[in-house]
């Protein structure tokens, strides 16, 4: 036995607390009558069965409130193996975080919008596997295939520019790694389900060769995308040391260091794909369901659950025949008669 709403056990504390009072006016109305009266006499003088009627009246209302509750707390009995089919698309996000993810041009600043923004995109999947890597002038796979997307936020919520020590932004590294995540993914049916990479970063590429990588991602069959975050003007990268702004990032003449968002980069990796941007107050890159709804989605496994027969309906309809037959056990208000007249 399971219930689908077990917080509602927590009204047969009420229910208690009633039935108590109901039983103690009950006890203390038959008292207040036997004082003034036998009450086999009453009945016969009255009509009012006080114990056949009164009582089981009481206990009727009490019985039906009690099967509400049960009905309420919703009682699953009886299990049955089902398995239903998932379609979706395996997708692996490629997340920049390098230091100059941490320019404040878009607020709080690009790595944090970046962050919240593909959680608004995972709030749009349904059935999709989706993987994480990171990647600064190295990548790894932070949080492989999956269709945990808490789990995968929880990954989101770590990612700092500390955990890859290695300065820079480097593509190719970015989608090697995105590639191998895709590794193991064919399911146990013939046909490979679709596959996406999504790139999100400010552009800022230090290595060559975009085009040929964005040929040989096509080449291989995989869908790729790639949103840019941050503004066009150049700004400071702060620089933290335990959790504290220290400064801006300088270069070796102790100059200054500005970062700005590099499109063109992102818009020659993209290829045939399409290329989002994330600006200070809106963001292009909700349209990527629409993009991934064109794309097609293909069945990718099978899950098995145990589904339970819902049986609230019983406790539910025997608390509304109670209530029914209620009316038909309240006492009939009929005079006293001491004697008749005779013509």
């Amino acid at each position: 036995m399971e219930w689908l709403n077990p917080t509602y056990h927590w009204t047969w504390i009420a229910w208690f607390v009633l039935a108590a009072w109901t039983a103690l006016r009950i006890h203390r109305r038959v008292r207040r009558v036997g004082v003034f009266a036998d009450v086999s006499l009453l009945d016969k003088l009255t009509g009012y069965t006080l114990f056949k009627r009164g009582i089981l009246r009481n206990v009727l209302l009490l019985v039906a409130m009690g099967l509400v509750i049960v009905a309420l707390a919703g009682p699953r009995y009886g299990t049955k193996l089902r398995e239903v089919s998932r379609e979706g698309m395996d997708i692996v996000i490629a997340l920049d975080v390098s230091l100059s993810m941490q320019a404040e041009d878009v607020a709080p600043n690009r790595l944090t919008r970046a962050r919240n923004e593909i959680k608004k995109l995972l709030d749009e999947l349904q059935g999709d596997r989706v993987a994480l890597v990171l990647f600064a002038g190295d990548a790894f796979i932070q949080c492989p295939l999956t269709s945990d997307y808490a789990a995968l936020r929880l990954f989101l919520d770590v990612a700092d520019p500390e955990m890859i020590p290695t300065p820079g932004t480097d593509f190719p590294r970015a989608i090697a790694m995105a590639m191998r995540a895709f590794e193991g993914s064919t399911n146990s049916r013939a046909e490979q389900p679709e596959r996406v990479i999504l790139v999100v970063s400010d552009g800022e590429n230090h290595i060559d060769g975009l085009e040929s990588l964005a040929g040989d991602v096509a080449d291989a069959g995989v869908h790729l995308y790639t949103a840019g975050v941050g503004g066009t003007e150049g700004v400071p990268i702060p620089m933290y040391q335990n959790g504290r702004r220290v400064g801006f990032k300088t270069d070796q003449s102790s100059n200054v260091v500005t970062t700005r968002l590099e499109e063109s980069a992102l818009q020659t990796l993209a290829g045939n794909g399409a290329y989002f941007r994330i600006g200070r107050t809106s963001s292009s890159l909700t349209q990527l369901t629409d993009a991934l709804a064109r794309i097609g989605r293909t069945e990718i496994g099978t899950e098995s659950f145990e589904d339970y027969a819902e049986q609230f309906q019983w406790p539910l309809a025997i608390a509304l025949l109670l209530l029914l037959i209620e009316p038909f056990l309240r006492p009939a208000n009929r005079p006293i008669t001491i004697g008749s007249k005779t013509s």
